[in-house]
């Protein structure tokens, strides 16, 4: 069972990483709240993420050198000043080790970044965190890496540790950490047996995925969350559970039956990046077809949108033509196919 597990085209030795990494690199309204809470932060909606060279080369005693790969390296550029973060999501037990990792990563950052003359030079640290996904008994909010200089003086900073376990769904939506939801499914794991052989706590687990959705769906509806990072978090749910319950058939086929549907409706994410050059539209698009989805029609939608009622109602004809099921992909390329060939009409 669990080999024709692994043929599912869900299934990813790392998946963890795979979905922290997605997030980090895509998905900047995910992004800067996590950081915001994890650093003590109070970045705005117009700080602007550049994303860094993650693969350094680690140099070792006998001269060889190993390539690794960050989980995300990044500054964060804010009302003219620029701060640099690094990264870490660790899915094995804490047993301190990763901090080894994060100074060799922290000081081939600071290397890289390394500025000077040939009688100074400044080698200046990123502020790194590390994401526990497991739970770990009595961790700190900080673990600390301390280095002793020449002069016997020591240097210390602190590495602050966001343990998942401690975080419920209210946390989660009220400090918008929606970069926490794909791993989710690590609170149950110590109980995933017994909630597998249990049609109760099943149901339990399902109406608690089933809330995470229709909590994600208000986000989305109210502007909190954009729609490339609604689709990845649903998608990332469904791929970090599917990793983490293959003993558990059952779990992993209740998570499925409501983020595994979900994404079958979802399109790609290139045809997202491709909408998102199109500027308003294909937000308009897409908010008009979900809201077409709940019944809505054209005078609710333009008041709920505060958009133009004959443009509401253009969209709408679209859709009700070329995709009367309002799937947001076609009815967009129909959309702009019709305003590219009627310059008359509003864009």
């Amino acid at each position: 069972m669990k080999e024709k597990q692994k043929d599912n085209p869900l299934y990813s030795d790392t998946a963890y990483d795979d979905a922290f990494r997605t997030m980090e690199s895509r998905c900047d309204d995910l992004v800067i709240p996590f950081v915001n809470h994890m650093f003590g932060e109070n970045y705005d909606s117009k700080a602007v993420i550049k994303r860094l060279r993650n693969e350094h080369y680690i140099e070792h005693e006998n001269k060889s050198s190993e390539k690794r790969i960050t989980d995300s390296s990044f500054e964060i550029i804010s009302k003219g000043k620029a701060k640099r973060y690094h990264l870490e999501c660790e899915s094995k037990k804490y047993t301190g080790e990763i901090l080894v990792r994060i100074f060799e990563y922290g000081t081939q950052i600071a290397k890289d970044e390394s500025f000077g003359d040939k009688y100074r030079m400044i080698f200046q640290f990123p502020n790194s965190g590390l994401l526990l996904l497991r739970k770990t008994k009595e961790a700190p909010d900080f673990a600390t890496i301390g280095i002793i200089l020449p002069d016997s003086r020591e240097v210390t900073y602190q590495v602050p540790l966001v343990k998942m376990s401690d975080y419920d769904i209210e946390d989660i939506f009220s400090k918008k950490l929606y970069m926490l939801l794909p791993f989710y499914i690590f609170n149950f794991e110590s109980e995933l047996t017994e909630i597998n052989n249990s049609e109760e706590k099943l149901e339990k687990m399902f109406s608690v995925y089933d809330e995470i959705y229709g909590r994600l769906d208000k986000e989305l509806e109210n502007g909190n969350l954009s729609e490339i990072s609604f689709h990845a978090i649903i998608r990332l749910i469904h791929r970090v559970a599917y990793k983490l319950t293959m003993k558990c058939e059952n779990v992993q086929k209740k998570v499925g039956d409501i983020m595994g549907g979900k994404v079958l409706n979802l399109p790609e994410f290139v045809a997202y990046d491709q909408a998102r050059t199109e500027g308003k539209m294909s937000v308009l698009v897409s908010q008009v077809c979900r809201k077409l989805q709940k019944g809505k029609n054209v005078l609710q939608i333009a008041e709920d949108l505060d958009e133009d009622v004959d443009e509401i109602e253009f969209i709408f004809n679209i859709a009700a033509k070329y995709a009367p099921d309002y799937d947001a992909g076609r009815v967009l390329k129909a959309v702009l196919e019709k305003k590219k060939n009627s310059p008359l009409q509003k864009f």
